[in-house]
């Protein structure tokens, strides 16, 4: 592959993104993996979105959040429209303290019914990633009597996370009876190719209700990955 045509690849604008399998194909599935803070900030200001490596981290993600709620999804990526209000969601999170990974969960009609994000920080709970914290919430409101049977649901409701559900998320949404679709790739915590690995009860419940890549933009997955790591913006990772 000729230099030229890499340069301009990786300068292509949102309305030209590849999915995620293409960008594996050109040679560039390692973006999927951040180790500093100064990496970070360079994918960053390399999304062409107006953020610069100087920016303080409060313009960073006030620029981000303009971009996202402006971003219009794509006809070609079906599941945008629930990836860009997971990727709010997790912007929400980080303004609020914590880590950048929401969730959201739809209907069968393809609504959105409710919405959260990664609490453990804001709530100081250990086990509140973005899918626990959406299903127990949702759980615990008015709207879940429409729903839920019990301890699991009605109808198959779809959770869409920012990010690859880590065991505990998988295996709570399998419990509920939810499928599961997310926007990044997890570096090495995700469960969606790991699921061989199982007790054979598991591992049906996970073929029943199944966790999957969205179809989403390039640009998507890109913003909900370095969401994923924003936590090395300001060292709240500890």
């Amino acid at each position: 592959m000729n230099k030229g045509f890499l340069n301009s690849f990786h300068s292509v604008h949102e309305t030209q993104i590849l999915d995620a399998e293409s960008a594996t194909n050109f040679g560039i599935g390692n973006y999927f993996i951040t180790h500093s803070k100064s990496e970070l900030i360079k994918k960053f200001a390399d999304l062409e979105i107006g953020i610069k490596l100087a920016d303080p981290v409060d313009t960073i993600i006030e620029k981000l959040k303009l971009f996202v709620s402006d971003y219009q999804p794509k006809e070609q990526y079906p599941d945008d429209k629930y990836c860009k209000e997971s990727i709010l969601q997790a912007i929400i999170s980080f303004n609020q303290g914590g880590f950048g990974i929401g969730a959201i969960l739809v209907d069968e009609k393809g609504e959105i019914i409710f919405k959260s994000h990664n609490s453990q920080i804001q709530r100081h709970r250990s086990d509140l990633h973005a899918e626990m914290t959406l299903l127990s919430d949702f759980e615990e409101s008015p709207l879940a009597k429409k729903y839920m049977n019990v301890f699991t649901y009605k109808e198959v409701l779809t959770v869409y996370s920012s990010t690859e559900p880590c065991p505990m998320c998988l295996t709570r949404m399998t419990v509920a009876g939810v499928n599961n679709k997310y926007c990044s790739s997890g570096p090495d915590d995700g469960m969606n190719e790991r699921t061989e690995g199982l007790p054979p009860y598991w591992k049906n419940l996970t073929e029943k209700y199944p966790c999957q890549k969205a179809k989403s933009s390039m640009m998507l997955q890109k913003i909900a990955h370095l969401m994923f790591y924003s936590g090395y913006l300001d060292n709240r990772w500890g």
